[in-house]
């Protein structure tokens, strides 16, 4: 295994020398969790993490480790697998940069719309009903969320938000993540998610709260719809 990383480096270096940096860093970082994965010394939860910091955690980019590490396909084919998916991610991000310098440049501050309720799991003990219409809002300044609330039919406060962050996409589209706490009930472990976009009579979007905690992790609990 460390005669493989040593050559993945060696064919990074040959592939890589004359791009950007930061891409470069990104496709060391994968093989580097892809060895501890291989190895056992990361569990299945610690390589989606990492991936996750990395922005990487996609189905393709697992089913290549998975493949592998199973030795369904080669070397040859996971590295050209990986650097294909790395330069449409650095394409993206290069897009990502360029739409997020035009969005500031409008006036986007203060978004509050309201969700009607679509999905709730059977998880979720709460009198909470399909159909019912909650807020949503949050503000922006220079592309950064500065106030982030959502809350229920009853107006109360539901979620208290850690770091949200925004994430600007083509076509005016873009999405919000951010680990949060369930005001209610503070020690259940959850996400939250939105997925929108910005037309001229306002937001449309989804919202998706996901569970975190060791069991049934990744259980989507609820989901609600933009208004």
């Amino acid at each position: 295994m460390k005669i493989f990383v040593k050559n993945l480096i060696l064919i990074f270096i040959f592939f890589f020398s004359n791009q950007n940096i930061a891409y470069g860093e990104k496709y060391l970082e994968v093989l580097k969790l892809y060895d501890l994965y291989s190895q056992e010394i990361l569990g299945i939860d610690q390589l989606n993490s990492g991936l996750d910091k990395m922005n990487l955690n996609s189905e393709n980019i697992k089913n290549l480790i998975s493949l592998r590490k199973s030795d369904i396909i080669s070397e040859d084919d996971f590295i050209n697998g990986i650097k294909k998916i790395l330069e449409e991610v650095s394409s993206l991000e290069n897009n990502l940069k360029e739409n997020k310098s035009d969005f500031s440049k409008q006036d986007i501050l203060n978004h509050e719309f309201q969700v009607e309720i679509t999905k709730i799991h059977a998880y979720v003990i709460s009198d909470f009903n399909y159909g019912e219409v909650w807020q949503h809002k949050f503000e922006l300044v220079d592309g950064k969320i500065t106030k982030i609330s959502f809350k229920d039919a009853k107006n109360i406060d539901l979620l208290k938000f850690s770091k949200p962050k925004i994430k600007f996409l083509k076509d005016n589209k873009f999405t919000i993540r951010s680990s949060v706490i369930y005001l209610p009930e503070p020690s259940v472990g959850i996400r939250y998610d939105f997925k929108g976009k910005f037309e001229e009579n306002g937001i449309v979007g989804e919202v998706i709260i996901t569970y975190t905690g060791n069991d049934a992790a990744g259980t989507v609990l609820l989901k609600a719809e933009s208004i």
